[in-house]
């Protein structure tokens, strides 16, 4: 009987394994692409360029009420005062259809108490802006 066991412990470990290793690792291309999609939106943010971030947006960030303008309001504030300079410190995480990117809205002083956190989906072979929200802030 405990043999027995310690054979069904050993199948299920390697089942377990296999199910774990065929799961096909993302492509690291997908990381310049990422960040180039970000720079692209920071670039837009920065210009408040409305086409050009409607343009990296997916469609499905309607669903969450979201558009360009509402990124602009949540980047400068509703007083539109904050000097934004860039999207900073971005960490970059992904599969092959999602990626989440958390970074800082930044003015000249690279202050990190206003993080992003940027949910990108990849459609048709792009990666599309679906979702903005608030991170988490380290203090």
């Amino acid at each position: 009987m405990r043999f027995i066991l310690h054979v069904l412990v050993v199948l299920a470990s390697l089942a377990l394994l296999a199910a774990g290793c065929s799961k096909e690792t993302p492509s690291r291309d997908h990381i310049p692409i990422l960040k180039q999609r970000v720079y692209l939106l920071q670039q837009a943010v920065k210009e408040k360029n409305h086409a050009v971030i409607d343009s990296l947006l997916s469609p499905k960030i309607l669903s969450y009420k979201q558009d360009s303008d509402s990124l602009l309001r949540f980047v400068y504030g509703l007083d539109d005062r904050f000097a934004f300079e860039r999207f900073g410190n971005c960490e970059i995480v992904y599969t092959s259809d999602k990626a989440r990117i958390d970074c800082f809205v930044m003015d000249s002083t690279d202050r990190k108490d206003r993080p992003i956190v940027f949910t990108f989906i990849h459609k048709h072979d792009l990666w599309l802006l679906k979702r903005f929200e608030a991170g988490q802030s380290d203090k």
